[in-house]
């Protein structure tokens, strides 16, 4: 390859890579790190080029631009720990370490578009930097630019896979067109190398050129066609279930053991991949003495200072032994309760994480290091496979809010900031929409009654899928409250910051819905049943749920959340049907053919019908066998309408030279069987056996032809599909699968039906 070719290879390299990065930029909120990344790919690209014009050696050129790379993130990145801003010091890798950690808590705690932290950006500049040196040592270098699709497909792949949707397909055919590019120039620099010595042997001057060109003219056809596929197919398909690439949410089932596979949930992003998951494999397998169990508590969201706020536990790290310590009461003695117990008998929640319902008095994890905090969220040192736990199931009715009960010790920290702050962004909307939404004197309950009432009145919509209009605001809370379409999370978030508004503490919880009853004692709880809610403290009551996300897709709605009567105003009918509901599970809340509120929330994330699917596998396997069938029906009905016997043997004839072309072997036109014969067995590498049966092919073909007309002739089928058979197994696969699934007696029965169908007619 001359310098020139590598100069061009190179610059391929580095705008495929710069490309192939920039689908990143969705993921955060800014995009500090694409400028020194792009920086980083640039100089290790000169670096190469300049280090290929001074030597022939690959080995000195990727050491060249491997130091020149690493210089340069060190000197950006960690140039605080270096000396003379380069060299590393005791100090680089702690500090390269903490970046790595500050980026995956951001990551895995962070709703997309994500801040991004300094960790973040020096992670992001080292990848991009990386792949960059990859896909130019693979195309300029190493001159092998097909080994360099696989580095720009990883990092095409960390953004494909955590989009929760559809990537604009521009990304993707911008950077295959210049992969594509990389592979032409190689190919055409062999091309030529090929085609220098071809005028010297035929003596046309021009012979090199039309060679050159036809190549091209395939090439691009080639390229056209597999690109179209490559954006037009997608586009047809659903979203597949996310990897996980790079994120908190991992992937596995119940009654895993081991400490990294499970579910976490962590950030409104996971939240929704977990609502739309296909997955049918339990999160959790549990039994419970509670008729009507309550969501299961996995962490709380109190910092709302970034939009919908980063989870946090107020547990402390696991430990060995750990013992809950003496119970403070809950709410005031006065309040309805029940003991209840529950037994996760297969558990897939991964650690640190583990589901636990509210107010646990004994938590049993098998002998595994755990700790419970204050907020009741707890944290394991490992995934139990299984666990227990009793609880106080508290029932509060409508009269026990309000009375200024004792405060108990365990809810003394209810009116801390952490608890009453808004989100700047969306502080003064928040305070005009709580104020116009309260009644005059309401209490904080009636003022809590009227946040939920809103956020589940039918000028909201709950969908998976946010609209982001032109003009609407970057805040999330304020462009859910514009466009008033959302699932759990903008729902629950957007009632807390009212309560907090309105002076009463709030925060959210994100956890399980209760799940659905497996036909026996046992409740099954899936990936989709993840969910958020918020949880407002009220003196004498403590913390206490309350459920604004309307639809099947919500937890049961609490008797005290709805205003049964206020001001002598009857109920709605939507207040009604919801406060009957109220002791319902999650499955019994699914709408109903009676229920027009629910059937008409067009969001409701469901279970892709199994019936769809399978129509789906029987129609694609209905396509691919139509050819492969229409071909055995066609040569059986051209054998059973053969007049004689010999018309019979030119049918099988003219069905193996068909078949044989279908597998690439196609003898020369208008020769006799004998020479098909010595040209097949020669063409077709067929051994000794098969010969002989090709052999006795010819010769009853022959005899058909020129014998005498009622002479009796052998059945040659079995020949033809032992000679056909042999051709196969030496053919590559995409020849053998083109042939079975594209045969030519299949595509000339369709050709020719319409003149079949007009004979038919005309004989009757």
């Amino acid at each position: 390859m001359t310098s020139q070719t590598h100069g061009v290879a190179a610059s391929l390299a580095a705008m495929a890579t710069i490309v192939v990065a920039m689908p990143l930029t969705a993921f955060f909120r800014d995009s500090a790190w694409l400028p020194p990344a792009v920086l980083g790919v640039l100089l290790v690209t000169v670096t190469g080029i300049v280090l290929r014009r001074l030597t022939r050696r690959a080995g000195v050129t990727i050491l060249g631009q491997l130091l020149v790379g690493t210089t340069y993130v060190l000197a950006t990145q960690l140039g605080g720990t270096t000396v003379y801003g380069a060299v590393p010091t005791a100090r680089t890798v702690p500090r390269l370490l903490n970046y790595v950690h500050d980026a995956r808590e951001t990551i895995t705690t962070y709703a997309a578009p994500a801040p991004e932290s300094p960790g973040v950006t020096v992670m992001l500049v080292i990848i991009v930097v990386v792949v960059g040196l990859a896909v130019d040592m693979s195309a300029a270098t190493a001159a092998a630019p097909s080994v360099a699709g696989l580095p720009l497909l990883s990092l095409f792949l960390v953004s494909a896979a955590n989009s929760g949707g559809a990537l604009p397909w521009g990304w993707f055919a911008v950077g295959a067109v210049l992969w594509l590019a990389m592979v032409a120039l190689q190919s055409d620099r062999e091309l030529r190398e090929w085609t220098t010595a071809v005028p010297r042997m035929t003596g046309g001057s021009d012979v090199a050129d039309v060679a050159e060109r036809s190549s091209r003219w395939q090439a691009v056809q080639l390229t056209a066609v597999c690109l179209a596929g490559a954006v037009l197919i997608p586009a047809a398909l659903p979203h597949l279930p996310t990897r996980y690439v790079l994120d908190g949410l991992g992937a596995g089932g119940a009654g895993s053991a081991r400490s990294t596979d499970g579910i976490r949930l962590s950030t409104e992003l996971d939240l929704k991949r977990s609502l739309t998951s296909p997955s049918e494999e339990p999160v959790l397998r549990y039994t419970t003495d509670d008729p009507t169990p309550e969501p299961l508590r996995i962490a709380v969201v109190t910092d709302f200072e970034d939009g919908f706020g980063r989870m946090r536990s107020d547990a402390l790290p696991p430990r060995a032994g750990f013992r809950l310590p003496a119970p403070a009461p809950a709410a005031d003695d006065s309040i309805s309760r029940e003991d209840r117990t529950i037994t996760v008998g297969a558990n897939g929640v991964a650690a640190p994480q583990i589901a636990l319902p509210r107010h646990p008095t004994t938590v049993d994890v098998g002998g595994i290091p755990w700790a419970l905090g204050t907020d009741g969220t707890a944290r394991v040192q490992r995934t139990p496979s299984s666990y227990s736990s009793t609880y106080v199931e508290l029932d509060p009715q409508e009269e026990d809010f309000g009375t200024g009960g004792s405060q108990s010790s365990a809810d003394a920290g209810a009116y801390t900031d952490e608890n009453l702050a808004l989100d700047p962004a969306s502080a003064e909307a928040i305070h005009e929409l709580a104020l116009s939404l309260v009644p005059e004197d309401a209490d904080d309950l009636g003022a809590a009654q009227a946040f939920q009432e809103y956020l589940r009145g039918s000028q909201f919509t709950y969908d998976l899928e946010i609209p982001d209009p032109p003009g609407s605001p970057d805040d999330p809370i304020l462009s859910f409250l514009e466009t008033k379409v959302g699932y759990c999370q903008q729902f629950a978030s957007t009632m807390t910051l009212l309560a907090r508004a309105h002076g009463i503490p709030a925060r959210v919880v994100v956890g399980f819905l209760s799940g659905t009853a497996s036909g026996t004692d046992e409740r099954v709880i899936r990936a989709s049943d993840a969910h958020a809610w918020p949880e407002l403290y009220f003196p004498g009551v403590g913390w206490t749920r309350f459920e604004p996300t309307p639809g099947a897709r919500a937890a049961s709605v609490p008797s005290y959340s709805i205003a049964i009567e206020r001001d002598g105003v009857e109920p709605t009918d939507e207040s009604t049907t919801t406060s009957e509901s109220a002791t319902t599970t999650t499955t019994q809340a699914s709408p109903t053919p009676q229920d027009p509120t629910a059937t008409d929330q067009p969001g409701e994330a469901e279970t892709f019908p199994w019936r769809t699917w399978l129509l789906g596998l029987l129609l694609v396997v209905a396509a691919l066998g139509l050819m492969p069938v229409s071909a055995w029906v066609a040569r059986r009905r051209d054998r059973a309408t053969a007049d004689d016997a010999a018309a019979r043997i030119e049918t099988e004839w003219q069905d193996l030279l068909e078949r044989l072309a279908d597998l690439g072997l196609r003898p020369p036109v208008g020769a006799t069987p004998h020479r098909v014969g010595d040209w097949v067995s020669r063409h077709g590498y067929l051994d000794e056996p098969t010969r002989e049966q090709l052999d006795h092919v010819v010769l009853t073909v022959e005899r058909a032809r020129y014998g005498r007309p009622d002479q009796q002739l052998p059945d040659i089928r079995a020949e033809v599909s032992a000679i056909v058979g042999e051709v196969r197994g030496q053919r590559m696969t995409s020849s053998r699968l083109k042939a079975s699934l594209w045969p030519r007696a299949g595509v000339e029965a369709w050709l020719s039906l319409p003149q079949r169908l007009a004979e038919a007619a005309r004989r009757r």
